[in-house]
């Protein structure tokens, strides 16, 4: 029973957050202690405990001791389970109706902490997995389902937004955010952000970030590879629903059918019969690619957010890649009218 340990800290979420702090007086045969609650709205409560551990679950009843002036407080109730890595999480309730999930971590004061340069207690690994996206066009059904997707696995975090509007950046939480959506018209920068407290005093954090004519990407990070990796890759997943794979490919290797075209253009120059010809084609080819490359970097933006649009028509959603089709196109008849007309006087 003394594995239990007798020091625990963590935090509470749900109805009330703040942070959790458990010293355990008794093992056998049954445990008992002092659990001492900072609520960051409602100040310092203080309960004596009385429960059982068998085996991994823990259950405790609590009864109020001290709180602060004017605030009321309830008999406590709480269940949890002991995880593979030591670590305490579980549900609780008062008698007031109040109710929420809370996790602890044990502290050894005997033991040796793994320390910092700044001397402070340092997380067992960080984890960080970011996934770069294509172009991404969304929609407003489409951020609404983005949105929801990120808030899972989050209690106390609050989903924040920041988008251009008229010329500077704005940022607002998620739900008044997409209360503006039908006045907000094409976004050319999105980001959504969501963070809140998970062990070692690190926070695990979701991030991203959506740019017309920069990176798309998405960031997570925490101290669980496991969560780390799955969110990540979930939340990329529903963004590559969205996402243009010719245009994706063509701004990502800057290799398409059209160049393909120009190379054997290229190729066929011996037929020129002068020097300062081909030279000219040839600066012709370069111009054209260059034309290209700049089309799609101004006009055809990596990310189109369009809020006043819940579900987009076929032309709204085909637009980027019948454009992108349309400039290889008109740049190949333009390489090969150059050839005709070098070539045509030609014996």
């Amino acid at each position: 029973m003394s594995n239990i340990g007798k020091l625990w800290a963590g935090r509470v979420y749900g109805t009330n957050t703040g942070n959790l702090f458990i010293e355990f007086s008794k093992y056998e045969p049954d445990i008992a202690g002092k659990l001492r609650f900072m609520d960051s709205a409602f100040g310092l409560a203080v309960y004596s405990i009385l429960g059982t551990f068998d085996k991994e679950t823990f259950r405790i009843t609590g009864k109020p001791e001290k709180g602060a002036e004017g605030v009321e407080l309830g008999d406590l109730t709480a269940e949890a389970k002991l995880t593979p890595e030591g670590n305490l999480r579980g549900i609780w309730t008062t008698a007031l109706g109040t109710g929420g999930i809370f996790e602890a971590f044990p502290y050894d004061i005997t033991a040796k902490a793994p320390q910092s340069r700044m001397g402070t207690v340092v997380p067992e690994q960080l984890y960080t997995r970011n996934i770069p996206l294509g172009a991404v066009r969304l929609f407003s059904e489409d951020v609404t389902l983005l949105l929801q997707h990120i808030q899972q696995d989050f209690v106390s975090g609050r989903l924040v937004v920041t988008f251009n509007a008229r010329g500077s950046e704005v940022t607002k939480y998620a739900e008044d955010f997409l209360r503006d959506t039908k006045s907000l018209g094409p976004l050319k920068y999105l980001k959504v952000m969501i963070q809140e407290p998970e062990a070692y005093g690190i926070n695990r954090l979701v991030v991203v970030e959506l740019n017309a004519f920069g990176a798309n990407e998405v960031r997570v990070q925490g101290v669980q590879e496991s969560w780390v990796i799955g969110k990540a890759e979930s939340i990329a997943a529903l963004l590559k629903r969205n996402q243009s794979s010719l245009i994706t490919t063509y701004k990502k290797f800057g290799l398409s059918l059209n160049q393909a075209i120009y190379v054997a253009m290229l190729v066929v120059m011996p037929s020129i019969a002068k020097w300062t010809e081909r030279a000219l084609f040839a600066v012709a080819v370069f111009a054209l690619l260059a034309t290209l490359l700049w089309l799609h970097a101004k006009l055809i933006p990596n990310a189109t957010v369009q809020m006043e649009v819940e579900r987009p028509s076929f032309l709204a959603s085909a637009w980027p890649t019948l454009l992108s089709w349309f400039s290889a196109a008109t740049a190949s008849l333009g390489a090969a009218f150059v050839f005709y007309w070098l070539t045509k006087s030609a014996p």
